[in-house]
């Protein structure tokens, strides 16, 4: 369960040290960073106003059988705390990324400062990918549990 819990911090880490390893992955290229912190920030928005959503429905639709069911079995914590950590990581994400875009030019004249960002981006950036998979798969496997115990019961 720790492994599973952790690997998107592992992963995180990983990015990090690849990072490191390779300075060509520490430095965003000046003509392709615009471009891609737009997109980053364009699919961190996204994703957090879906988790956001989700995170907001479930926890409102008290009355539902299928959500009284989850809540009396041990999937319910699990899954918030996944949606949670999905919406946590995104928002860090976006917070670097909009940094990037508003601070870039200031970023990009101290070397130093420039491969800290990057590192610090590509690692948050891999952290939420990962939690935000781990949150659509064990949604979809609590929803599937609760779908099967529905039709059976």
């Amino acid at each position: 369960m720790w492994a599973e819990r952790s690997y998107p911090y592992v992963l995180g880490a990983l990015a990090g040290a690849a990072s490191l390893a390779s300075p060509r992955l520490s430095v965003l290229d000046a003509r392709q960073s615009a471009k891609i912190l737009d997109d980053v920030l364009g699919m961190t928005a996204v994703g957090l106003g879906f988790w956001s959503t989700a995170a907001t429905l479930l926890l409102a639709v008290e009355h539902k059988s299928l959500i009284l069911k989850l809540k009396k079995g041990p999937h319910f914590r699990v899954l918030v705390g996944y949606i949670f950590a999905a919406i946590t990581s995104l928002a860090v994400s976006m917070t670097l990324t909009l940094a990037g875009i508003f601070l870039g030019d200031g970023i990009k004249v101290r070397a130093r400062l420039d491969h800290l960002f990057a590192l610090c981006w590509l690692v948050g950036l891999v952290v939420a990918l990962a939690s935000t998979f781990r949150a659509y798969y064990i949604l979809s496997k609590v929803l599937k549990i609760a779908a099967s115990e529905e039709e059976n019961g």
